[in-house]
């Protein structure tokens, strides 16, 4: 019978997936860092989401696979993974895939929660009672089913100095530093999947509202191939809002960190804005607040009052929950973690 926590020189964490996904493993892997600190922290994840660990002082190597890797790909990878002898693997994402990538590591203790038809792959896999609360204890959870103590803080986040450069620069060009004492906000309008993006021109109304109200600035935040959306919705704008410049992960990280409030869908930028200690307003319908909102006065999820909350669809054709969050009532909820009064 295997004793917890077991010695380990050589860790290896598995994480696959989005960005915000990878992002919430961050207070887990500390947690692994404070039970070993001497040892070396490997983390595998995808290209995409590998950018937002760079810099993690948790971390001593970074690993990444392509997010549609052929089977060749997969095994050349863990060939080499295998080399290294790992003492120890946690997986976090356990899906079918990365649970046949633990076993062929060839790691000695390979641990993840338990799923019906997967626990096999691993040497260890508890049972444990998930998605009750805010995603990351669940992963601490998991540690601390095999000894590891670790409470829960922020996601760990780094950003570089060149992406603050860059960020003062897009600040100095747009006479934000001179806005002072009026409030920066940053607005994230998009998301991958239809059913948890709020009605996107009421957008542009609570940005013209926030101006009204606190002489906000807002910035509109946007990713790789969402520029011309998001450019029409500051033009239907009533007042002038900014399109923010082209950013990587790690400028649009310097950027929010920069704000007095970031406002969004549920989405990877709400989860940096809880690293970079900015708070955050975050739209929410089909998925569980509790999940994903750090428990934090600084972070509020806004939710519609519809019956059919958290249905955890990825497309809907009524939307209600989205119809019946009102702009006011985010501007409200604005005003109020910006420690003002509507």
């Amino acid at each position: 019978m295997t004793i917890y926590p077991v010695a380990a020189k050589k860790i290896l964490v598995i994480q696959l997936r989005q960005i915000g996904d990878v992002l919430l493993t961050t207070p887990a892997v500390r947690a692994l860092r404070e039970q070993y600190p001497d040892s070396a922290i490997w983390y595998l994840t995808e290209t995409g989401p590998s950018k937002i660990l760079q810099g993690n002082p948790h971390i001593d190597r970074i690993v990444t696979r392509q997010r549609k890797a052929s089977l060749a790909d997969d095994l050349k990878l863990l060939w080499m993974l295998r080399q290294e002898r790992f003492d120890l693997l946690i997986d976090f994402f356990s899906n079918g895939r990365s649970a046949w990538m633990s076993f062929v590591t060839g790691a000695r203790h390979r641990v993840a929660v338990r799923h019906a038809g997967r626990a096999f792959w691993y040497s260890f896999a508890p049972n444990i009672q998930t998605g009750r609360g805010y995603a990351p204890e669940d992963k601490l959870a998991l540690l601390r089913a095999i000894g590891i103590d670790g409470q829960l803080a922020p996601p760990v986040l780094t950003i570089p100095d060149h992406a603050k450069t860059y960020i003062d620069a897009f600040f100095k060009a747009q006479g934000l530093d001179a806005a002072a004492p009026h409030p920066i906000i940053t607005i994230d309008p998009t998301s991958r999947r239809q059913a948890k993006q709020w009605i996107p021109e009421r957008y542009a109304q609570l940005a013209d509202e926030l101006f009204e109200r606190y002489r906000a600035r807002c910035i509109f935040l946007w990713g790789p191939g969402e520029q011309e959306m998001v450019e029409s919705l500051v033009k239907q704008a009533k007042h002038s809002h900014i399109l923010a410049c082209q950013t990587d992960l790690m400028q649009a990280a310097a950027l929010i960190a920069r704000s007095d409030l970031h406002i969004g869908n549920c989405s990877a930028p709400r989860h940096i804005a809880v690293a970079v200690g900015t708070p955050s307003l975050t739209v929410m319908g089909p998925t569980s607040a509790a999940n994903w909102t750090y428990p934090s006065p600084q972070h509020r999820a806004m939710r519609g009052n519809v019956p059919c909350l958290e249905c955890q669809k990825v497309e809907c054709l009524t939307h209600e929950c989205m119809v019946a969050l009102t702009v006011e009532m985010m501007a409200d909820a604005a005003g109020e973690l910006l420690g003002r009064k509507g």
